[in-house]
């Protein structure tokens, strides 16, 4: 009784029934990027079949579809891990099928509709990206501007800007925006110039390197030759030589701990044009990414074949996108700048999927193919743009006891209508 409860319960979430042939059409439209998948996946009318290392590793069949759906989606990675080693290329009977109920967790069905607030029970994960807002740590990371004016007369001589501050402040305004509403929201970092370990990257480094380092030779993930070479790295070459992918997948992995209905991943571009960005630009566009864009050499690792397959086999993807969609118009409406075609950057000519709906690219980044959620990883607009980089150094607005600007109230503005209309839809 409670597997056929539960799949009423969660079955509204992921969707209508799962098929090879949606199945297919979603790795068309998201998943190869430029045919690379097409030796490593195979599409017949009853079957799917993933291969690895020239072998069939991993075969999922048309009535095993919506169950496997639902476990990619609802369980850990260690339980889907497991699964991928046991199961092989057997075709389960319903008496395996029914077994898998017990592992999936159901943490993530829809609320009851109430009269109360629009949003009760729902759960919103929000990602403010980067950490830097010193001079010191944004030249490790490289997320910052800082030039001189000299071409404006706005009474400033300089621009002094750090995303993760903008960011901060945008995921701050949304989460007073969203809870207002009633929902429950988690953000993945308590202060501006934090990680998501909660303190900042030169703290983490000088009393948390170490210690994290022999704890990852000792399961495993790193041999003593690999610590010891980073070890002797500074803590700009650390940084990028390990931290930055380290922190990002401990992101994700805290957001999906928390289980939510959907995620956004905050973020403001550059034009990359302009590098190394000691000038304005008149350049401005906004765009989305959700995941997807996979490439033949992401399927060396087991984690990643494992994302795929749950990108593959629920409707994370259709969501993204339409949430991505209503995100980006809201950003091009509010904000009164165009949305990006695929040739306005050569990350979105080179290294995405262009998509049915403008401004939103499928893209092989960490967070979108990690999150396991429909999610929305904004990037509003272009910070070294010549009128908005001095719009947002401007303090001038006080929204919810927060000193602000007002394009950073509007930007939190779009993803708060997006996300809204998106799970009232739901």
């Amino acid at each position: 009784m409670r597997s056929f409860l539960l799949f009423l319960i969660l079955t509204p979430f992921i969707g209508s029934a799962q098929s090879v042939k949606k199945c297919k059409q979603r790795f068309d439209s998201y998943l190869n990027f430029r045919g690379s998948l097409n030796s490593l996946v195979k599409f017949d009318n009853n079957s799917i079949c993933i291969y690895h290392n020239g072998k069939k590793e991993f075969s999922l069949y048309t009535n095993e579809l919506e169950m496997m759906a639902e476990f990619f989606e609802h369980t850990s990675l260690k339980q889907q891990t497991e699964l991928l080693q046991q199961k092989g290329n057997k075709n389960y009977n319903k008496r395996q099928r029914d077994s898998l109920w017990i592992y999936v967790d159901d943490r993530k069905k829809l609320p009851k509709k109430r009269k109360g607030l629009p949003l009760e029970g729902y759960r919103v994960a929000i990602d403010p990206g980067h950490f830097s807002v010193s001079l010191d740590e944004g030249e490790i990371e490289g997320k910052y501007l800082y030039f001189a004016l000299d071409s404006i007369r706005n009474g400033k001589d300089s621009v002094r800007i750090f995303e993760s501050e903008l960011s901060f402040l945008t995921a701050q305004i949304l989460r007073k925006m969203l809870e207002e509403q009633g929902a429950k929201v988690f953000l993945t970092k308590n202060e501006s110039n934090f990680t998501s370990f909660n303190c900042t990257y030169s703290s983490w480094f000088d009393k948390r390197k170490n210690a994290t380092l022999d704890s990852l030779v000792e399961v495993g993930f790193l041999t003593v030759e690999k610590k010891n070479r980073l070890l002797a790295l500074d803590r700009k070459r650390f940084f990028w030589e390990f931290f930055r992918d380290y922190d990002l997948l401990n992101r994700a992995k805290i957001i999906n701990t928390f289980n939510p209905h959907v995620s956004a991943v905050i973020h403001y571009n550059v034009d990359e044009k302009n590098e190394p960005w000691k000038k304005t630009t008149k350049k401005n566009v906004t765009m989305s990414f959700i995941g997807g864009a996979f490439t033949a050499d992401n399927f060396e690792k087991t984690e990643t074949r494992i994302n795929f397959l749950r990108l593959l086999l629920t409707n994370q993807l259709n969501s993204s996108e339409k949430i991505s969609a209503q995100v980006t118009n809201q950003f091009s409406k509010l904000l009164q700048i165009p949305i990006a075609k695929p040739e306005d950057a050569l990350y979105l000519k080179n290294n995405s999927m262009t998509l049915p709906s403008p401004g939103v690219y499928s893209r092989n980044l960490v967070m979108c193919r990690q999150i396991n959620s429909p999610v929305v990883y904004g990037e509003a607009l272009y910070q070294d743009n010549e009128k908005e980089c001095i719009e947002l150094m401007k303090r001038d607005i006080d929204k919810y006891g927060i000193r602000v600007n007002s394009r950073v109230v509007k930007c939190a503005n779009a993803y708060m209508n997006g996300i809204a209309k998106f799970l009232k839809e739901l």
